[in-house]
């Protein structure tokens, strides 16, 4: 678990030089600074020096604060609106105040989907807090498409400004078919895990007890990923992706919370698949699996 603010700062005050940082493990407290993005040699090398710098800097920098909290609530209908009407809003790099409207968004024009969550502080892909203003995630809208055929197979979060947003009354169509797994006890889970609390190189979250012992639903095989990105090294099992079963941040202490909404993996010793099993499931669910 994370150390409080305070011992933090004792931490980082006084005899503190960048080689010492440098020369430090960081405290690893969530999947995304887990080893699912080690590189293979020469880049883990420049990976870790380069992480290893922004996190002296963040524990310089002080707080970073929210921002700006969205016009909708979690659980609000909303739709996507049409191609033409975002592109309205964008620049000429295709963004809004500074956020990417992805390639892997467009796809999700003209849907309606309900808030997941309001997005107003999160982690970027260097490790850095940053606030942001304005923008959610939406249940089942991740980087991958509607369809699961594209992305890197994480599922990760794509994030809507409310100005690509307008309300809508309709609700998800009803699931056609699933594939649905129910997360094995913690104390199974524990049994796999060497003493770092990892199997095949990846971190059981401490968050992740939390959905142990449930039915979810398989969002994807996280299979694809090593083929889009060859520099990232490969760990071995076969890792999954659950709907609904995302990270809330607060494992950060106080650095966060992190509104990232990434989604756990879920190695398939700590699962049970079950695809007969449709009942008890998160009200997320999409008919997204395999």
């Amino acid at each position: 678990m994370s150390r409080g603010p305070s011992s933090r700062k004792h931490e980082w005050r006084g005899r503190v030089n960048l080689r010492s940082v440098l020369r430090a493990r960081p405290r690893e407290r969530c999947q995304f600074e887990n080893s699912f993005y080690r590189y293979d040699w020469p880049y883990n090398l420049l990976r870790g020096v380069r992480h290893r710098t922004l996190l002296f800097l963040l524990h310089t920098q002080g707080p970073v604060g929210r921002g700006r909290p969205s016009s909708y609530q979690v659980g609000d209908w909303v739709r996507v609106k049409d191609p033409e009407a975002i592109r309205a809003t964008l620049d000429r790099e295709d963004r809004l105040r500074g956020l990417w409207f992805t390639t892997d968004q467009w796809a999700y024009c003209g849907r309606a989907y309900q808030i997941e969550r309001i997005v107003s502080r999160m982690l970027d892909d260097d490790g850095r807090m940053r606030s942001i203003s304005r923008t959610v995630a939406l249940a089942g809208a991740v980087c991958g498409g509607p369809d699961g055929s594209i992305g890197c197979g994480r599922a990760c979060s794509l994030y809507f400004r409310d100005e690509w947003l307008e309300p809508s009354s309709a609700a998800a169509e009803a699931p056609q078919r699933q594939l649905t797994a129910r997360v094995k006890p913690l104390v199974e889970i524990e049994a796999t895990l060497d003493r770092r609390g990892r199997l095949d190189g990846i971190s059981f979250s401490p968050e992740m007890a939390a959905y142990t012992e449930k039915y979810w639903t398989v969002l994807r095989r996280a299979e694809d990923l090593w083929i889009e990105l060859p520099r990232w090294k490969k760990p071995r099992g076969e890792w999954y992706v659950l709907d609904g079963a995302r990270c809330s941040g607060q494992v950060l202490g106080g650095d966060g919370p992190c509104d990232r909404n990434c989604g756990f993996l879920w190695h398939r010793a700590w699962i049970e698949m079950d695809v007969a099993m449709t009942g008890d499931l998160p009200a997320a669910c999409t008919d997204e699996g395999t």
